[in-house]
């Protein structure tokens, strides 16, 4: 199995993800600044996007967001380096649909669109009802095939599709890069880079202040 099978495999919008030092480091050579960032894979207005969504997903508390620790761009470099050509058609479908609803309900220049409004779009695709996830499921989907945006009756309806799809794939996205990333590793979940005996007995807030371990 070559190496981009092999991390394809991984998945990042399973909800599980295996630490590999391959796609560890992956993640940590994404070093560059939000604001000269250009995507490699999507577009820079669909990076705009992107950006804005993580933050929107893992904002700053007393934690970085997720855009602090480079996931904007570990994203984009792993669709690009990992994923499967029809995994790739799909993501720019999606992220296609998900940039002409914003503009189509906010703004047409995605900079100008407020993180308000980027909740907004956010929360509507995260907190839909449980009809209308069937439905929009649905209608992301015809016999196996995506929609194609544009070539039904209502061009609307199906960006809200795609971008219902695209939302959904971000979160798990996000949240497993962010956890791999080496700053949350390190200074925010229980780390232990020389791991000792391990005592299954010792309870979390004894044994970790009641933080997750790292890896």
């Amino acid at each position: 199995m070559d190496r981009r099978r092999a991390l394809r495999n991984i998945g990042l919008t399973t909800g599980f993800v295996v630490a590999t030092p391959t796609l560890l480091s992956m993640l940590q050579s994404c070093t560059a600044d939000k604001a000269t960032w250009v995507p490699e894979f999507f577009t820079p207005e669909e990076g705009v996007a992107l950006t804005n969504i993580v933050d929107v997903i893992i904002p700053e508390t007393d934690t970085p967001s997720a855009s602090q620790v480079n996931v904007p761009q570990f994203i984009d470099k792993y669709v690009k380096e990992v994923e499967s050509d029809e995994a790739q058609a799909r993501y720019r479908k999606r992220m296609a649909g998900l940039v002409n609803q914003l503009k189509a309900t906010y703004n047409e220049d995605l900079n100008d669109i407020t993180p308000e409004q980027y909740e907004e779009i956010v929360a509507a695709n995260l907190k839909v009802s449980e009809d209308k996830k069937k439905d929009l499921n649905k209608r992301i989907s015809i016999e196996g095939n995506e929609v194609e945006i544009g070539t039904t009756e209502n061009k609307v309806e199906d960006n809200e599709a795609l971008a219902f799809g695209m939302i959904n794939d971000l979160r798990w996205s996000t949240i497993n890069a962010f956890k791999n990333s080496q700053k949350i590793g390190e200074e925010v979940l229980a780390y232990d880079p020389i791991p000792g005996v391990y005592n299954g007995c010792m309870p979390v807030e004894e044994a970790t202040g009641g933080r997750a371990w790292s890896l």
